[in-house]
């Protein structure tokens, strides 16, 4: 299983090389690149446990997951820094002041991330390979689609009584399915129904931009004494996310009703 094994090594590649550059400062980029794969090696490891239950991406990933959760704290500050200076909600000093504020916030968090980390080296990703897991390249051809359907399965819902963790983990679908076409991109007879991957990117960018905002607004809102004196940035930014959220309720409505005509017809 070549194709999936070389898109495996990339990953451990690129997350360990994102973990050298974090070692060093708490690079923008290099923060969301690294938990963007480990979101798609999560993704992987599932979907092979999927076919065989004696793997299990949960404890192959637990200690890399330690790093992803204590980076995400430092990613969110990031992601609320750009929302803050893009909204342009107040006045430019008190703009100013809370930037440096959440500056400061991922200073400390980076601090912590390096004492988990350990201080002065980078931690190494290491991985069970496709031929480790002992699973055939016939039985993964032939579980991927059953894989993909139990995605686009899990899709349709009552929108109207979806809480935010609800649809957090819409999205959480939505990406694993977008991994798993990335993974197996490499392989050759591999089609994919590009009018489906154009609804789920859209979804995708509409859920995502959402979420920025639920956390822009969760951060804004935990500063001791500030609520007051944000209220007209978190009200621009919970603004925003209901309309955001408003839109991402059509499009996924209209996607399930496709699918559920594709289903029967």
């Amino acid at each position: 299983m070549q194709c999936l094994e070389k898109y495996r090594r990339k990953l451990v590649s690129d997350a360990n090389r994102q973990l050298r550059v974090i070692a060093e400062s708490p690079d923008e980029s290099a923060v969301h690149d690294f938990r963007v794969v480990i979101k798609r090696l999560r993704a992987l490891y599932e979907f092979l446990g999927g076919i065989d239950e004696k793997i299990s991406a949960k404890p192959l990933l637990k200690s890399y997951r330690v790093l992803f959760k204590s980076l995400g704290r430092i990613r969110d500050a990031q992601i609320a820094i750009h929302l803050i200076e893009d909204l342009d909600a107040l006045p430019e000093k008190q703009t100013r002041a809370l930037i440096e504020k959440l500056r400061a916030g991922i200073d400390r968090d980076y601090g912590r991330y390096r004492e988990i980390a350990g201080a002065g080296r980078s931690p190494s990703i290491r991985l069970p390979t496709i031929r480790a897991s002992g699973i055939s390249a016939a039985a993964i051809f032939r579980h991927q689609p059953v894989y993909l359907e139990s995605l686009l399965s899990r899709l349709p819902c009552d929108e109207s009584r979806m809480s935010a963790d609800s649809w957090h983990r819409k999205r959480i679908l939505l990406k694993k399915y977008r991994h798993n076409l990335d993974a197996f991109s490499l392989c050759p007879g591999q089609t994919v129904d590009q009018r489906t991957l154009r609804q789920i990117s859209m979804l995708e960018q509409l859920l995502g931009d959402w979420h920025d905002r639920v956390v822009g607004v969760e951060i804004l809102q935990s500063l001791p004494g500030k609520a007051g004196k944000l209220a007209p940035l978190i009200q621009k930014m919970t603004t925003q996310e209901r309309m955001l959220l408003g839109t991402a309720r059509l499009y996924l409505a209209k996607f399930a009703r496709e699918l559920q005509d594709a289903g029967t017809a």
